[in-house]
């Protein structure tokens, strides 16, 4: 049995993942296709365009077997804890053979090289040299960008003169994250059709043109799968769409109450994880302006921080995330369990090859997480939860839906 595996968000599936799905499951020669995907929040720090089971659900439409729920400390992570953790869950797993991405550039070699980068050595690095400057000189301007703090995209771009974009610099993280868990796992490359995350164009295959176009009411149909659609459709108005400022009141309740027990020391913002000094001194100076979830953002926003980064920092508020549920060190990053959010009937011989193989707890059912995980594992668990059911009153108070408590919620079975 072949199995291969996708680290996706799916926000929402759109016609690129079906087109990588499908490619995945052709190139690999996979009998099986796993999705490793974030639950209730994604990367960027904001809330995804809806649930993690109607997002499983289209998965599963779309050609996975299995869905297995990324955890939200690394799901809602920056890039490197990201993509470790996603891949350590990957491993863990004991069946999948490979892992296969999107890459802008398409060039598994290329991607390779730039994963070897190190400050110590540069193995590969002529694959990056063009024009004509000779390799040791590329080779050595590289280097020392690198020891300078540049990032892989920074130096390769100053270098080069082109860009990496930014599936092109997760797939880096991905290759070398399966090196540094001496992963047998193969990495697969796909090249991306249709632009890139940032692309936003009228017929641009990326999920944040299809998330523009249901932010502004225009039609979307033909940017998804008709499942998709048809399954958006059907949770309109109780728990579709879903934008950040719909947790605007949660938001504003919480930092209040930290800053107020701030004064007795019973809370400190930059415990949580991604909140430097600098930025909690801003979220402080500037709740007396706060109106919504993304206005707020941007007062807090300064030029030193990306975007992401602040909404990150300001979901690992709400959530209670700290510096100290991660490692030190990214690369030490390992998943704690497997969540299964979704299967189809037929991968029954799947499921049974995971459960037997996985070196992880596994967990089918939320309710019965207490007597399968230890008292650390419990606790990481808990804020899946505590994301999951955020979410839901999310959609309690902007549609008047009844809440349902993530453990009364079923896994999803097509």
């Amino acid at each position: 049995m072949k199995v291969c595996a996708v680290i996706c968000e799916l926000n929402p599936f759109h016609n690129g993942h079906e087109y990588l799905f499908r490619t995945a499951r052709k190139i690999t020669g996979a009998d099986h296709l796993i999705a490793v995907m974030s639950g209730d929040f994604v990367q960027r720090g904001l809330p995804a365009i809806c649930d993690k089971y109607a997002r499983c659900k289209m998965a599963l439409d779309g050609g996975a077997d299995l869905v297995i729920e990324l955890p939200v400390m690394y799901a809602t992570a920056s890039a490197d804890y990201f993509a470790q953790g996603a891949v350590s869950l990957a491993d863990s797993l004991g069946v999948v053979d490979f892992l296969v991405f999107g890459s802008e550039c398409g060039d598994l070699e290329l991607l390779r090289s730039c994963a070897g980068l190190r400050e110590e050595s540069d193995p590969g690095l002529h694959i990056l040299s063009q024009g004509n400057d000779s390799d040791k000189t590329k080779n050595f301007r590289i280097s020392k960008l690198l020891r300078e703090g540049y990032s892989y995209a920074k130096a390769y771009a100053e270098v080069t003169g082109n860009e990496f974009a930014s599936n092109d610099m997760l797939a880096v993280r991905y290759i070398r994250s399966l090196d540094l868990i001496g992963s047998s796992i193969e990495p697969v490359c796909i090249k991306r059709t249709g632009g890139d995350y940032h692309a936003s164009g009228a017929n641009d295959l990326s999920a944040l043109s299809v998330r523009r176009k249901i932010a502004g009411h225009s039609d979307f149909a033909h940017l998804v799968p008709k499942y998709t659609y048809r399954t958006l459709e059907s949770i309109k108005g109780s728990a579709f769409p879903v934008f950040p400022n719909d947790l605007s009141i949660q938001l504003h309740t919480l930092i209040t109450r930290i800053l107020e027990e701030e004064k007795s020391q019973d809370a400190y913002l930059c415990d949580c994880m991604d909140v430097s000094e600098n930025i909690a001194g801003r979220i402080r100076s500037n709740i007396g302006k706060f109106k919504d979830y993304e206005s707020y953002a941007s007062l807090v926003h300064s030029k030193e921080y990306t975007k992401s980064r602040i909404f990150r920092a300001l979901l690992h508020v709400l959530l209670d995330i700290k510096k100290t549920d991660y490692p030190d060190d990214s690369e030490e990053c390992t998943a704690s369990y497997a969540r299964i959010l979704g299967f189809r009937k037929g991968a029954s011989a799947l499921l049974s090859a995971v459960r037997e193989s996985c070196i992880i707890p596994v967990i089918s059912k939320a309710a019965d997480a207490a007597s399968i995980l230890d008292d650390e594992e419990m606790y990481l668990f808990s804020k899946d939860i505590t994301a999951a059911n955020l979410f839901d009153m999310a959609c309690v108070f902007k549609y008047g839906k009844d809440p349902v408590h993530d453990f009364a919620k079923e896994v999803v079975i097509v």
